[in-house]
């Protein structure tokens, strides 16, 4: 067993050269495309990589036992040469100091700039998915067709979200504007149609403010730990924001805000002129009922992954992603509406006697228990 791995790892062979240089090949590309076109996590890819590689060598050594076996019986039975069943060459030393000093210059080079590569790949099916849902193609498209195509814009927002890539802002506004004229002009004959419509462009909402606070210059990162030493949970009087743009992390494990008794009752983070993402925050208004987050209308403001508890919470202007309201007042006035899997339970509702607030009521009251996704005005 010793001689086949001592030919395979110490002998210059042919076949040794052609196993790793498949191997590299193999590994670029597998790397290369779960990077770029998956998304996964470069941690991730690492280890899988590495895992790769030991599948590939252990299968290039088992074909090299199996090789000097037969060299071994042809030497024997049929007298040949080993030397003429195996070729052996050795490289210079011109290439073997040059491919050194590659490795070097590889090791040492800065780093392939990921997030460009993946920002180029978003941006160019931002591209085709602007030219699938022009209102002129999509009036003849059939139902699965036009499902589909509401399915993959869903999928690029929240992928986008998801691995923090930035994308060019005309382009999701350019795509967001023709989802918005489709909708209105396109009346699909199911329901679910249109629900993935209104899905995609409640993503494409969130994404495109999202997008805001990416390309933001110094956008700081607000990160809410939660380790051993601490609970995840934060009480907070508050946190005006204002003339800028932020983002507050909550852990994996579970980060709450708890809202401290206000004389004003204003909200915990009262937001003007400003692009705020809250992702993985919950917050619990501590008996009080004040409001997590308020705003002046003219900020740019996605909450999403959260639980609120125990609060008076103002609805408009402010997207909703993946929330979960639990004996909370509801409060809305007919402004901008943006609901993505918004559920409520034990929820009052405070709505305004106009015809768009009593239309979402009834939508919402419907849905029960169920996770609520639509749009004002659509």
């Amino acid at each position: 067993m010793t001689n086949p791995l001592y030919r395979f790892f110490w002998e210059d062979s042919e076949f040794r050269g052609w196993a790793y240089a498949l191997t590299a090949a193999a590994g670029i590309l597998y790397a290369t495309v779960r990077t770029m076109v998956f998304h996964r996590p470069e941690r991730q890819v690492a280890v899988e990589l590495f895992a790769l590689v030991l599948v590939l060598n252990s299968a290039a050594i088992v074909l090299n036992c199996l090789a000097d076996a037969t060299r071994s019986y042809s030497s024997t039975y049929l007298h040949l040469s080993e030397s003429y069943i195996l070729r052996t060459y050795r490289l210079s030393a011109k290439v073997r100091y040059g491919g050194l000093v590659a490795c070097l210059i590889l090791l040492s080079a800065p780093r392939l700039n990921v997030s460009k590569v993946q920002a180029a790949i978003v941006n160019k099916r931002l591209e085709r998915a602007a030219s699938s849902i022009e209102p002129d193609k999509t009036a003849s498209l059939p139902s699965n067709q036009l499902k589909s195509a509401y399915q993959k814009i869903t999928s690029i927002a929240n992928t986008s979200i998801e691995y923090k890539i930035p994308a060019n802002s005309d382009l999701v506004e350019k795509v967001k504007n023709n989802l918005e004229v489709t909708l209105k002009a396109v009346n699909p004959g199911r329901e679910d149609v249109r629900r993935s419509g209104v899905a995609a462009f409640i993503a494409l909402v969130a994404y495109a403010r999202f997008n805001n606070v990416l390309i933001a210059v110094n956008a700081p990162t607000v990160l809410l730990p939660h380790d051993q030493d601490q609970t995840g949970n934060y009480m907070l009087s508050q946190v005006p924001l204002k003339n800028g743009a932020v983002w507050w992390q909550g852990s994996v494990q579970g980060s709450t805000i708890f809202g401290m008794p206000e004389p004003s009752a204003e909200p915990v983070f009262p937001v003007s002129h400003s692009s705020v993402v809250f992702n993985a925050v919950n917050f619990n208004a501590f008996g009080v009922r004040r409001a997590f987050v308020g705003t002046d209308n003219e900020s740019q403001i996605v909450i999403m992954n959260a639980t609120i508890e125990g609060a008076a919470q103002k609805l408009d202007a402010i997207v909703w992603l993946n929330i979960k309201f639990k004996n909370s007042q509801i409060i809305y006035g007919g402004g901008p509406l943006y609901l993505g899997d918004v559920t409520f339970e034990n929820c009052q509702f405070q709505f305004g006697s106009d015809t768009e607030s009593q239309k979402v009521l009834i939508q919402i009251k419907e849905m029960g228990k169920q996770p609520v996704t639509l749009v004002s005005g659509l």
